[in-house]
C-alpha cells in the first residue's frame, strides 16, 4: 500500500489525528462535481480510527473549491435540466423525483408542510416539490444567493438562507440534503443542526455518493468526504440521530439515509468501522483509475475515431487525460444529444459511426451490461480493467 502517515490533520468524522494518506493519489487529474476536468494534485487520506476516507483540507484544495464554486454550472450539458437516473428498471426519472417518489411510498409527509432542501442549488428538488406537493412552502439553503432568482420563479418557494444550519429560526417537517454533505467541512456538526431544525416527528433525508460502489466518486475535486454505508451511519450516530433507514439501494451507485432528530435517553452507540478495509479498498480503487487511464489511453492512439460514453463525472474524467484524442460523447439522455461537451459533440447512440472505438468509464459491471446493449456490427466498444487486474485491452465486438 503506498500510504503514509500524515500529522497535522484530524479526520472529518471522529476528529481523530490518525489520517494516512495514498500518495499516490496526488498524481491523479481530478473532475469538478458539475463535470469539468481539474488539475491532479489533491490529497486523499483514510482515518486509522474510524476508516472515513476523506481529502486533506489545506490552502491548495481551499484554493480549488473557491474557484470551482464560484463558476458553478450544475448539469450544464443539459441546459440546467435535472440528470435522469436509471433504476428498478423502469424509464429514467429526475433523481429529485425518484427520491421523492421513494419518500412518499415509505414516510408519507402531510398535505402542507415547512419543507428546506439543503445545498438545493439552481432548486432542482424544489421544482419537484412544488409540482408534487403544492400546499409545501419551499425552502433553500446555499452558500450565497446566485440562484436566488431562479428559485424565486417556483410555485411555492418563501425563502432563501445563506447561513449556517445552526442559524436558520424555523423548523421544518421533512428537510433533504441531496449530495451536499460529502461537500461540507463538517459532516457530524452538519446533520447534527440540521436535525435540530426539525419539528417533533419530522424527517431528514439525506443522499451522498456511494465511494464504495463507484471509485470515481474519489476523484471528484470538489468532494471532502467519501462515505460508505457504515461510515454514514457511523456519522449519523455521532451527529446523534435516530436512524429510520440507511441503505444503498434506493438509487445506484447512491447511499441514502432517513433519519429523525435523536433522543438523549434512547441514543445508540456509534461503533467504528473497520479502517483495514478502507485502506484496502481504497488502494485498490486508485490502482482500477490508473489502469483504466492507461487502458483507453492505448486505444484511443491506436483509434482513428475515438468516443465516450457518457457526458458526466466518469466520461469528463477520463476525457480531461486523453484530451484530443477524444472525438464525441456518445449519451443516451436525449437532453444532451446535440449539445457540446468540453468542445465535442454529443451523439446519440444510434449516431456513432461504423469503425468507431466507444470506451464505457463505468464500474466494470455497468459497462459491460452498457457494451452489451449497445453492441452493433463495426463498432468496438471497450470496458475498464476489472477491479485488481492490470490494464488491457477488453473489448466487445459484434
Amino acid at each position: 500500500m503506498n500510504s503514509a502517515a500524515h500529522a497535522g490533520h484530524k479526520c472529518r468524522i471522529c476528529g481523530a489525528s490518525a489520517l494516512r494518506e495514498f500518495e499516490k493519489f496526488r498524481a491523479l487529474k481530478r473532475v469538478t462535481s458539475d463535470s469539468r476536468p481539474w488539475k491532479a494534485g489533491g490529497r486523499l487520506a483514510v482515518c486509522e480510527e474510524c476508516g472515513s476516507v476523506q481529502k486533506l483540507v489545506e490552502p491548495d484544495w481551499l484554493e480549488d473549491i473557491d474557484r470551482i464554486y464560484k463558476s458553478y454550472v450544475i448539469y450544464h450539458q443539459a441546459a440546467g435540466k435535472e440528470q435522469p437516473i436509471f433504476a428498478g428498471g423502469g424509464p429514467p426519472l429526475p433523481r429529485s423525483l425518484a427520491l421523492a417518489q421513494y419518500l412518499d411510498q415509505n414516510l408519507p409527509l402531510a398535505e402542507r408542510a415547512q419543507v428546506l432542501d439543503f445545498g438545493c442549488g439552481t432548486g432542482a428538488a424544489l421544482k419537484t416539490y412544488s409540482a408534487r406537493y403544492p400546499h409545501w412552502t419551499l425552502y433553500g439553503a446555499e452558500l450565497s444567493t446566485q440562484s436566488l432568482a431562479l428559485l424565486q420563479k417556483i410555485p411555492g418557494f418563501a425563502e432563501l438562507f445563506t447561513c449556517p444550519p445552526a442559524d436558520i429560526s424555523m423548523q421544518f417537517e421533512l428537510i433533504t440534503a441531496f449530495h451536499a454533505i460529502e461537500h461540507v467541512l463538517d459532516p457530524v456538526a452538519t446533520l447534527r443542526d440540521l436535525s435540530g431544525r426539525l419539528t417533533g416527528g419530522g424527517i431528514l433525508f439525506v443522499q451522498v455518493p456511494d465511494a464504495e460502489k463507484n471509485p470515481y466518486d474519489l476523484v471528484i475535486a470538489d468532494h471532502l468526504m467519501h462515505f460508505t454505508l457504515e461510515s454514514l451511519r457511523f456519522a449519523a450516530l455521532l451527529a446523534g440521530l435516530n436512524i429510520i433507514e440507511v441503505s444503498d439501494a434506493v438509487l445506484p451507485k447512491e447511499l441514502s439515509l432517513i433519519a429523525r432528530a435523536g433522543n438523549a435517553t434512547h441514543r445508540t452507540e456509534p461503533v467504528s468501522p473497520d479502517p483495514r478495509q478502507s485502506m484496502a479498498r481504497v488502494d485498490a480503487q486508485i490502482d482500477w483509475l490508473v489502469n483504466q487511464a492507461e487502458s483507453a489511453n492505448v486505444i484511443a492512439r491506436a483509434s482513428g475515431n475515438f468516443g465516450l460514453f457518457g457526458s458526466s463525472i466518469s466520461a469528463t474524467w477520463l476525457a480531461g487525460l486523453l484530451g484530443d484524442r477524444i472525438s464525441f460523447f456518445v449519451d443516451e439522455d436525449k437532453t444532451r444529444v446535440g449539445g457540446r461537451h468540453m468542445g465535442k459533440p454529443i451523439i446519440g447512440p444510434s449516431d456513432i459511426a461504423a469503425d468507431a472505438d466507444v470506451y464505457v468509464p463505468l464500474i466494470p459491471t455497468v459497462a459491460a451490461s452498457v457494451a452489451n446493449r449497445l453492441a452493433r456490427p463495426g463498432i468496438r466498444f471497450h470496458t475498464p480493467p476489472s477491479f485488481g487486474q492490470r490494464a488491457v485491452n477488453h473489448e466487445m465486438v459484434s
